[in-house]
């Protein structure tokens, strides 16, 4: 089941899923990350966590693009996106409280993947089925590292494609949601010229 508010909060960020596979780099492997995922501490998944707090201690900072894009995230009142972005908080933090990945995380497109997690994938897959079920897990793995900008070790842009478009639930609800959206403008504009033609006609009989 898709949350249709927070799908909408995504698609009004205007990030272009195709544009994220320009400039990657590489990056750990899925395996990896799916294992770090899978130990995700269970505070970092409560549903009160002030992800924004939790952003600012993870970067160290009280601003810069994370924290803003947490904000964004707290913004929607989900608690299944700060669920999301708990997951993401806790793999960047995770280099230091659980060792370090054998690439370190690009730390110039973090803020993307944090808003991506929290609002497209989380928005039709709850982030405690990325810890609990391992396809979840690794659909998560593959959508926090693209967002990353960076390549799965190990696999070139094909397959990395290949594996991601066969997981990827949100790129479907995306389309179904896009298509909504489509329908319901041809709809707007409809409504809107029937209107116009109906004070025409109203305006053209009316006495004088």
């Amino acid at each position: 089941m898709v949350d249709e508010e927070l799908f909408e909060a995504w698609l009004d960020e205007e990030l272009d899923p195709e544009a994220a596979w320009t400039g990657l780099t590489p990056g750990p492997s899925v395996d990896e990350v799916m294992s770090r995922i899978s130990t995700t501490p269970s505070w970092f998944l409560d549903d009160a966590v002030d992800v924004v707090a939790l952003a600012g201690d993870v970067f160290d900072t009280a601003d810069g693009r994370p924290v803003a894009a947490a904000r964004r995230v707290a913004a929607t009142g989900k608690a299944t996106a700060r669920q999301g972005a708990g997951v993401v908080l806790w793999l960047v933090a995770s280099q230091e409280l659980a060792g370090p990945f054998s690439a370190a995380l690009r730390e110039d497109r973090l803020d993307r993947a944090l808003v991506t997690m929290a609002m497209r994938l989380a928005a039709v897959v709850e982030a405690p089925r990325w810890v609990e079920e391992a396809e979840r897990r690794e659909e998560a793995a593959r959508t926090f590292l693209l967002w990353s900008g960076q390549l799965p070790g190990r696999e070139d842009e094909r397959n990395a494609r290949a594996l991601l478009a066969r997981l990827d639930s949100a790129a479907r609800a995306e389309a179904l949601e896009r298509a909504r959206r489509d329908r319901e403008h041809r709809a707007e504009i409809r409504r809107r010229l029937e209107d116009a033609r109906a004070r025409e006609a109203a305006s053209r009989y009316s006495p004088e």
